[in-house]
């Protein structure tokens, strides 16, 4: 694979002028790197969206917005998709154990991994960096990271109020506001509130908004240059999402039967105090405290149904109740020309500290039965990390990283099951990179991710049942980690009219963390637990292009193909899983999309996302189908004025986001069946905005 690929790259690079200049370079600096860099010229798989990119999309939430991206998928099983799989790894749930996610999520730097991203409105940038970023992000990017930038503040008045309705009874009001309020003090202020009654239509109640939207959010930024060397920053964060949910169906489509719909809200706030020193003579440094504090309320219908459908039926009901509070310290110093070792290496030396407390009442009727369970989690992260760039020669450099990271966990129960766990971790990052000319690099890399382990809750709160008493050899779970070798070539064409990235890479996964259930034949009844596989293989090609054919029209295209394997593995139920593809991790997926400029008023915005099928569990074999997906956004723009009609998923495919496979309908006596959350139907919407 990788000759093959070698082969691939040089032929790319053939295609480019060695006589371009770096104002011919595509100019996308990504923001959440160490240093802020020309995105050709980052060793690493990394893809960025533009707000541009995510209008041509009309992209609304996070869920849009992943499907542009090579080797990204998500899963559901809420009103949103918040859990991430980048190049096929990444969780798929979370209920009652806490987890720690494979694809960490940066909102203007606050950590919200298992969170998500609420709304995508007026961003600065999203970028996705695939492949273990241990030495950036620690813990939270053993598969890679989700890093959304809000608009930042200018001194140069600027905004835009943007309107939206749609279908299913749906609006989105959505605008920014940046400017200064003195020399010294500008700020940006990006608000928006989405509502929708949902695509499910709830027959037993004779309703269609039981799985609804209703979500705001506000982030808000204050820049204050304090000196000629000194930038103080302020950042805060409000979401309230009061969602409905009620998405699964005993009949396998969009209509349902629940006689006690669920929900899934959240309520957060976060705030971040930035500063940037320039005054020492040998590095810059930076730093920053941010703190988060997130209620959640998750809940649904267990059975999916109502009293009186059948003579065998159950009637349970399940919710969850989340706090969560945490703060994060990040203290870096980044070398100047100055303070360069020897003359000519770049360094980066940093300080990262987390403290996390969470807390999980879980409130379950069965029947007339009510059962509470209970726990809290006490997590504390201390890091230390560093990343050396040394330049060879002038085209050849060395780029060396590292981090190690010691977590302490507290975990008490319902039960009184009191468990400590004290780990010290290490991941890190080798590149080799050759600047073939300054639009062409290569580049090889390894580095190791880490994730750390955890307990099992739910098995120890049932392990005293004797149905479940093989839970008791399921207390905890080991951490994980990942090796990842790569190889990468970022080009432009001498005009700058042509762009592209490819790299190909190969994961060796250690005791990767699975999900896991067991039914011992109770009906209605089972749990779930996260285990470890002896290992997994991960390995494949991802790219990306840009094309400026004329004045007139542009082309895009991403695409990713994924080989994934499960090592040893045996379910608990016997199921031998071993060298099965993983899951969530279709083997291909792609965007392609087009710009095109009719006159200066009026333009289409065209794209195709595709993937082909993936199993939804590494539990069971059941599988998503293969899906594409158009759309299309007509634009007219006059002045200050814009309005554009618009279509998602145009062909109106039914689009699985989440699966499970088990009998839940008394009707057929529990036969077992693939149940499927789809996503969003056809929607079809016209958005009207106005800049200033």
């Amino acid at each position: 694979m990788f000759l093959r690929f070698s082969t691939l790259s040089l032929a790319i690079l053939s295609t480019f002028s060695l006589h371009a200049t770096e104002q011919d370079i595509e100019r996308i600096v990504v923001q959440g790197d160490f240093r802020q860099q020309n995105l050709q010229q980052v060793a690493g798989s990394v893809a960025v969206l533009t707000e541009q990119d995510l209008q041509r999309q009309s992209a609304q939430h996070l869920d849009d917005a992943l499907l542009q991206f090579a080797n990204v998928n998500f899963a559901a099983g809420a009103s949103r998709g918040r859990f991430i799989q980048i190049r096929g790894i990444g969780e798929r749930s979370e209920f009652i154990d806490v987890i720690n996610p494979s694809v960490g999520i940066l909102i203007d730097g606050i950590d919200y991994a298992g969170l998500g991203i609420s709304s995508v409105a007026h961003p600065e940038q999203l970028e996705v960096f695939r492949g273990p970023e241990a030495t950036r992000f620690g813990t939270n990017a053993l598969a890679g990271m989700v890093n959304f930038t809000s608009k930042n503040p200018t001194f140069t008045p600027e905004g835009k109020i943007s309107a939206s309705l749609a279908n299913y009874d749906s609006g989105q009001l959505s605008g920014y506001h940046s400017a200064a309020v003195s020399e010294q003090l500008a700020y940006s202020l990006t608000l928006d509130q989405q509502k929708s009654d949902g695509f499910i239509e709830n027959t037993y109640l004779n309703r269609a908004n039981t799985n609804n939207i209703d979500e705001f959010t506000g982030r808000f930024k204050l820049q204050y240059l304090a000196a000629e060397q000194l930038q103080l920053g302020l950042t805060a964060h409000v979401i309230d999402q009061q969602n409905g949910y009620d998405a699964f169906s005993l009949d396998r489509n969009r209509t349902t039967l629940s006689d006690e719909p669920g929900q899934d809200k959240l309520r957060s706030k976060a705030l971040a105090l930035n500063l940037a020193y320039q005054g020492l003579s040998v590095a810059d440094f930076n730093a920053q405290l941010s703190y988060l504090n997130a209620d959640s309320d998750y809940g649904f219908d267990e059975d999916w149904s109502y009293r009186g459908i059948h003579p065998w039926e159950y009637s349970y009901q399940d919710r969850y109740l989340r706090e969560r509070e945490q703060w994060t310290l990040d203290y870096r110093l980044v070398s100047k020309p100055a303070g360069l070792l020897f003359g000519n290496t770049d360094w980066v030396f940093g300080l990262y500290g987390s403290t996390r407390d969470l807390t999980l009442e879980r409130l379950r009727r069965k029947e007339d039965k009510r059962e509470r369970f209970a726990s809290a989690l006490q997590r504390r992260n201390l890091s230390l990390y560093g990343e050396t760039h040394t330049a060879l020669t002038e085209q050849l450099s060395l780029v060396v990283g590292g981090r190690i990271e010691q977590y302490k966990d507290d975990y008490l129960d319902v039960a009184s099951i009191n468990l400590q766990s004290d780990k010290t971790m290490w991941g890190a990052k080798i590149s080799l990179n050759y600047q073939l000319n300054p639009q062409a690099l290569l580049y090889g890399l390894v580095s190791r991710g880490y994730k750390v382990g955890g307990i099992n809750g739910e098995a120890l709160s049932k392990a005293a049942d004797e149905n479940f008493a093989v839970l008791a050899t399921k207390a905890s779970f080991n951490p994980e980690s990942v090796i990842n070798a790569e190889f990468g070539v970022k080009g432009s064409s001498a005009d700058g009219s042509l762009t592209t990235r490819v790299a190909t890479f190969y994961m060796w996964r250690k005791d990767m963390q699975v999900k896991g259930w067991i039914n011992p034949d109770l009906g209605p009844e089972f749990a779930g637990f996260i285990d470890n596989a002896a290992s997994g293989r991960n390995y494949g090609v991802e790219m990306e292009t840009r094309l400026q054919l004329n004045s007139q029209l542009q082309l895009f295209a991403s695409a990713g193909y994924l080989q994934s394997r499960l090592g040893h593995y045996v379910t608990d139920s016997g199921l031998d899983l071993s060298g099965r593809d993983q899951a969530h991790a279709p083997r291909v997926n792609y965007s392609v999309g087009a710009d095109w400029l009719f006159t200066e008023q009026l333009s289409l915005q065209a794209g195709v996302q595709g993937k082909s099928s993936f199993y939804y569990s590494d539990g069971h074999n059941a599988k998503a189908g293969s899906s594409e997906l158009v759309n299309v956004r007509l634009n007219y723009q006059v002045q200050h004025w814009e309005l554009a009609l618009w279509v998602r998923n145009a062909l109106d495919k039914d689009v699985g986001v989440r699966g499970f496979y088990f009998g839940n309908d008394p009707r057929d006596e529990y036969a077992p069946h693939v149940y499927e959350q789809f996503a969003e139907p056809r929607r079809i919407g016209i958005t009207a905005s106005y800049s200033f």
